[in-house]
Parts: structure tokens; sequence; C-alpha cells
């Protein structure tokens, strides 16, 4: 199996053509993982800007084993929530789940809200399901070096990695004004290419095609489901192939 950015998506119209990596989007990817930190800090920044903001971290019991704890938590975490609602109003949140030291999920929360006693936070907390240790504090400067480092781990070790398809971040819809940076994509056929983007560039140059992109790091159109997207499905295995040298097609 091809590493990121070893596929690459070609848009073509006419003589014309834009090449993307296909980034596959992992944490732990060294290229995909620093471009998804980047944009966790800027998310928790552009939050934390709209008003005072403190921090809580949540843990799992102590009986919990690591698949357990993962297994449990989007479960805790909801039902932990609307408690906080019912009793102390909305509030708008980024989380960070982490993996501690003995494999179970812990949950760093950035909320801007009221504030929450910590007896009452470890006493619900318990009773949605996590462990009794609560913490809670104002945010402060180091807040961001903080999640950094968590978000971070999984870079350097692989075993910090939470269970596959495990959403390691959450935020409330209105936490931040965010829009996704848009991209005019005025391609109306797609393929799927073996060969990384500069590769599969080239060729298209080689090929007498109008190159108008070719896409850096991170920078790849998301895929929209109304796109005609096309693979090799007539013939057996799983390798796209190329519009782009027709002795390949």
């Amino acid at each position: 199996m091809k590493g990121c950015g070893g596929f690459s998506l070609v848009g073509i119209e006419g003589g014309r053509c834009g090449v993307y990596p296909m980034r596959c989007k992992k944490w732990s990817c060294p290229v995909c993982g620093p471009h998804k930190v980047k944009k966790t800090l800027a998310r928790t920044r552009a939050g934390m800007a709209l008003g005072t903001c403190r921090f809580f971290t949540l843990t799992s019991p102590g009986s919990d084993d690591a698949e357990t704890s993962y297994a449990m938590f989007p479960e805790r975490w909801k039902r932990f929530r609307m408690r906080v609602e019912r009793r102390w109003g909305r509030i708008e949140y980024l989380a960070v789940v982490e993996r501690q030291k003995r494999g179970a999920a812990h949950v760093h929360v950035v909320y801007r809200g009221p504030y929450i006693p910590q007896a009452w936070l470890s006493r619900v907390a318990a009773e949605c399901g996590f462990g009794r240790i609560a913490d809670i504090r104002r945010s402060n400067p180091q807040l961001m070096r903080y999640l950094a480092k968590y978000l971070t781990k999984e870079l350097s070790d692989p075993t910090a990695a939470p269970p596959r398809y495990f959403r390691r971040v959450r935020w409330s819809r209105n936490w931040c004004v965010w829009e996704k940076r848009g991209r005019t994509v005025p391609y109306q056929d797609w393929w799927i290419v073996d060969a990384p983007a500069p590769l599969a560039a080239i060729d298209a140059r080689r090929l007498g095609f109008v190159v108008d992109e070719v896409g850096a790091d991170g920078s790849s159109p998301g895929f929209n489901r109304h796109w005609s997207i096309r693979w090799m499905k007539s013939l057996a295995g799983y390798r796209p192939f190329s519009p782009l040298d027709p002795d390949r097609a």
C-alpha cells in the first residue's frame, strides 16, 4: 500500500489540468500531522480570542483498560456535556483527547462559559462515567504549548495514537467562526492517478496538457460527492490508472 501522497487527484478540463496529492490526513503522518496540529491550534486560538476561557481535564476511571475507555468515551462525553449545560447553561468548547501512560483516554477541554466549581465538576464527571480526578483552571499563556504537546505526541510516539477512526479533536458549533479555505476548482472530470503529484504533473506536461496547478502539501481539494471520480473498476484489483496516457488506460 502506498504511503501518503502516493496517489494523486487529477482534474481535467479540455487541455488543462490540476494535480493534487491525495493525503491520508492521519495525525501520525509526518506530512499531514503537523498540518492538522497547526489548524487545530489556529482554531483554538480563534475561539479563545472571543472571551474569557477556562481549561479542565477529565480522566478515565482507574478500572478502565484502554479499549474500554475509548469505547465508552463518546457516551460519557455526551452525558457530561448535557449535565453541564443543564446546570450552567451552554458552553462553547474545544476538546483534545489524549492517551495516558496506562493507555486509557483522558480529555483536555478549553471552554468559554461560567466558572464550574471543581467539586461539582469532579462529582458529575464520576456520575457520567469518568474518573473523580478533574481539574479546572483559568486559561494561561502556556495553554497553547500544552495543547501542541498533546497533539504532536503521536508523531514521535506511535503508541500514543488513539484507536483507528476515533475522533481525537472535538469542538462545539459556535466555538469560533471558521471557514474552510475555499478553492475555485474549474475541472469537471476527475481521475485518481497511481503516481505522486510531481510525477503526475510531469507526465501531464509531456503529453501536452497545460498544468494550471500542482497542489502543495495539505492543499488538495476536498472531495465533493457530486464529482465523478473515476477508477479502473472494470479490471480486477485495487489499482487506479491515469487518463493522461492512453496506453495505460
